[in-house]
């Protein structure tokens, strides 16, 4: 398992505003996160759509995911309505997910029932695998898993 955060990922209505805020935020509390291009990307997660964009972190820290609904039928949309904007999870990144996975689920550590396959908007191929550790298990936290990924370009990628 991995020992250190990867990413914490925040839920926004409007991801160009988003990124445009939060680069002034961290040109001056931590301007590591915006020596590197962030482009928006379109993603999917199994059969759920989303919009993100990742401030990356130099060396070991942590990225900053920023996420928003794609449109009102959207699970995030639903969230983002009853919740507002804010902390949307915590990802860990792991080389053996799988593992991972099945370690969680056998210690009794609610989970959600697979790992979801995800890939760029426009490419099928999945490039990075993730679950979640449900928010009842971790006191309210949506956790999420994520197989070791890099921002290459600006853009989330697997490892190859």
């Amino acid at each position: 398992m991995a020992k250190t955060v990867a990413h914490i990922c925040i839920l926004v209505a409007d991801i160009d505003k988003a990124i445009e805020d939060y680069r002034q935020i961290f040109r001056r509390v931590s301007p590591g996160l915006v020596e590197r291009e962030v482009v928006k990307q379109e993603r999917w997660a199994a059969d759920e759509k989303y919009i993100t964009a990742f401030f990356e972190a130099p060396g070991d820290g942590c990225d900053i995911q920023l996420l928003q609904p794609p449109d009102e039928e959207s699970p995030l949309y639903k969230r983002l309505e009853k919740y507002g904007e804010g902390l949307h999870h915590i990802a860990f990144a792991s080389a053996h997910l799988e593992d991972s996975y099945q370690q969680l689920k056998s210690d009794g550590v609610s989970v959600n029932d697979h790992l979801i396959p995800e890939h760029p908007e426009g490419d099928d191929t999945t490039d990075v695998n993730h679950f979640w550790i449900l928010p009842r298990a971790a006191h309210g936290v949506l956790v999420e898993m994520i197989d070791h990924y890099c921002v290459q370009d600006g853009r989330l990628t697997g490892l190859e």
